[in-house]
């Protein structure tokens, strides 16, 4: 059984054996890497950070634990102090995960993107290239963000709500190349934010943007419409 270890490669480091650790990696205090972990030449993993976390739900979660996986870091990328990245996790080349943030399983991370400070990455989510995320951001399970995309803090993809107005879109929020999200926007379950779209800040999106348009308010709307985009 590949069980954690007490391993001397870094001060309180728990290690399994299979863990594969590149040439020129940093490895902070306190760190737990799980079985199946890779970590890329030169990635940095700062104090406290765990990796390749075996999933875990609870026991009235519709989520069900899956199998262990690989974990993914890639080369140079960062791994901040008390992170968590679970486990089939993958991570591009240069990316960032920043401190006290939470990457769920089977998550994919793309190269030089960056998810900032005790924000959340549900299972299955794909973030493209480039794309930045700042602190305290939530996203669930299965929400796509392509590539070269801005999102403000504390912007917070829904995967179910509640309206007296009848039933909600559903299905994950997709944010499509080059967006640019405002901080504290909340996108409603099944939007698709067009690409090069704007939302304003502390905007709620509760119909899909084309590409290009720029939109704000409660419920969001392009500039010179009322209640829909």
């Amino acid at each position: 059984m590949n069980e954690l270890k007490k391993s001397d490669r870094a001060p309180y480091l728990m290690c399994a054996d299979d863990v594969e650790i590149a040439d020129g990696v940093s490895i902070g205090a306190f760190v737990v890497l799980y079985p199946g972990t890779r970590l890329g030449r030169g990635a940095r993993i700062e104090h406290g950070a765990i990796i390749g976390r075996p999933s875990q739900s609870n026991p009235g979660s519709v989520a069900q634990p899956t199998v262990q996986q690989p974990t993914d870091i890639g080369e140079r990328t960062i791994v901040g102090a008390y992170a968590i990245v679970c486990s089939g996790v993958t991570a591009g080349a240069d990316a960032y995960i920043g401190d006290h943030a939470l990457i769920r399983e089977g998550a994919r991370l793309g190269e030089k993107s960056s998810v900032g400070f005790s924000s959340s990455v549900g299972s299955n989510c794909v973030i493209g290239e480039a794309t930045r995320i700042q602190g305290f951001c939530g996203f669930p399970a299965g929400t796509i963000i392509e590539s070269n995309c801005a999102i403000g803090p504390y912007v917070v993809a829904l995967a179910t709500t509640f309206s007296s107005k009848g039933k909600m879109p559903t299905g994950p929020v997709v944010i499509r190349k080059g967006a640019r999200i405002g901080s504290a926007a909340q996108l409603m379950p099944g939007v698709e934010i067009g690409a090069g779209a704007t939302v304003g800040a502390a905007s709620v999106v509760t119909r899909s943007v084309q590409s290009g348009v720029t939109v704000h308010g409660t419920p969001a709307s392009a500039t010179g419409t009322t209640g829909n985009q």
